[in-house]
């Protein structure tokens, strides 16, 4: 009886250091972040392919995510975060990072823009906060909300600090120029509330700003998920790409319209340029060098697109009334005058918030195939509008 309650004693014993092993799995590491025995805990790693604006960097047992400057020509880092599975403690030479504790349980997104790329990634059941229920497209998310599992929390600019403290998410996501601790809200690190920002909505080409999702994915450790998304998403935008690559005839186009007595119209070199080149369109102001907006008056924009084949982007318009609305001048435009325009507002919510502004970035492919649809109708035969629609009369 005795050897047989001694056995007993010795697999316990073995058990027990079995899981205490494992529960140092994180943190058997040295002072420079390598884990004994050299192997990372990372099988799936992404690669940063098309953005300039920030990297994904892989130790042996955390990320680092390094955001840079959004000035043109500039490789500064202005934000660095070290993501970090609990337990594992902060290696040697990373002291100053921004420390975010990983995988990511809880999230709210300050933007729509995120919820699009959460619900992508399979991930909407995260979230427990967004800025404003108004803007939500996705099903799931809005039978969430009916159900009162989301709050709002406001927007970046005007965040509702008691009501993100009480909810405690692991991390809020935020948007600016890049610097976590400029775009957040001081209160709200001062008191534990983790941030991560992004400058996504300066990137100047499609692939650039939905690699976005990347960034986001690392927080959860969701490689896997980001890496099939985006190589199919890529794959998909640029076999479009050929289909208009040789193009001879590219009708002209422009976009806006007047909004509080100016027209902002996308530069040259902005991302709304770089989606009308790929649709094999010829953007009015595609000589432009500027990747933001030009503010002009309605007597610029006529000048130089009076005679253009198509008119898009028309903000809140459903019919061509609606530019009579606007200003009673835009009937002397070509594209009114034959009927050409068209709105991304083909799929809406309850409260006239368009899906395109949630989910178009991550489903570029599927805004090109629209657009290649508009001005080459020919080529696109057998596609479905989702995203744009002709104005009706």
């Amino acid at each position: 009886m005795k050897k047989f309650q001694a056995l007993k004693l010795i697999a316990l014993f073995i058990v027990l250091l079995c899981l205490s092993q494992c529960s140092k799995r994180y943190s058997s590491e040295d002072s420079s972040g390598k884990v004994k025995g050299g192997k990372s805990i990372y099988t799936e790693k992404m690669q940063v392919q098309y953005s300039k604006s920030f990297e994904i960097e892989y130790l042996d047992s955390a990320k680092v995510i390094r955001v840079f400057s959004p000035e043109k020509g500039k490789k500064k880092v202005v934000s660095e975060y070290l993501l970090l599975p609990h337990g594992v403690r902060i290696p040697k030479g990373y002291e100053d990072s921004y420390v975010v504790r990983i995988p990511v349980k809880s999230v709210i997104a300050l933007t729509s823009i995120y919820t699009g790329f959460l619900d992508k990634l399979g991930l909407t059941d995260k979230i427990i906060a967004v800025d404003n229920f108004q803007y939500v497209y996705s099903p799931k998310l809005r039978a969430m909300i009916d159900a009162k599992k989301v709050a709002e929390a406001g927007d970046a600019f005007n965040v509702n600090v008691e009501k993100i403290f009480s909810l405690k998410p692991d991390l809020v996501l935020t948007y600016g120029n890049g610097d976590v601790k400029a775009d957040a809200n001081n209160k709200l690190i001062a008191n534990g509330i983790h941030f991560a920002s992004t400058t996504l909505h300066l990137e100047n080409s499609p692939l650039a700003r939905a690699e976005w999702i990347k960034f986001i994915a690392a927080f959860f450790d969701s490689e896997k998920k980001a890496n099939e998304i985006f190589d199919n998403l890529q794959k998909e935008y640029n076999k479009l790409t050929l289909l208009t690559k040789d193009l001879k005839e590219r009708p002209s186009v422009f976009t806006e319209a007047l909004l509080g007595g100016m027209w902002y119209e996308p530069g040259g070199e902005s991302y709304l340029a770089k989606l009308l080149k790929d649709a094999g369109a010829n953007y009015i102001w595609k000589d432009d060098p500027s990747s933001g907006s030009l503010t002009l008056s309605f007597e610029q924009v006529y000048e130089k697109a009076h005679d253009a084949d198509y008119w898009i982007n028309v903000h809140f318009w459903n019919k061509t009334g609606d530019a009579l609305k606007n200003d009673p001048r835009n009937s002397k435009f070509k594209a009114f005058r034959t009927k050409n325009i068209f709105n991304y507002n083909a799929s809406i919510n309850s409260y006239g918030y368009y899906e395109y502004w949630e989910d178009g970035v991550i489903n570029c492919d599927i805004v090109l195939a629209d657009m290649i649809k508009i001005f080459h109708p020919e080529i696109m035969q057998s596609h479905s509008f989702r995203y744009y629609k002709e104005l009706s009369d």
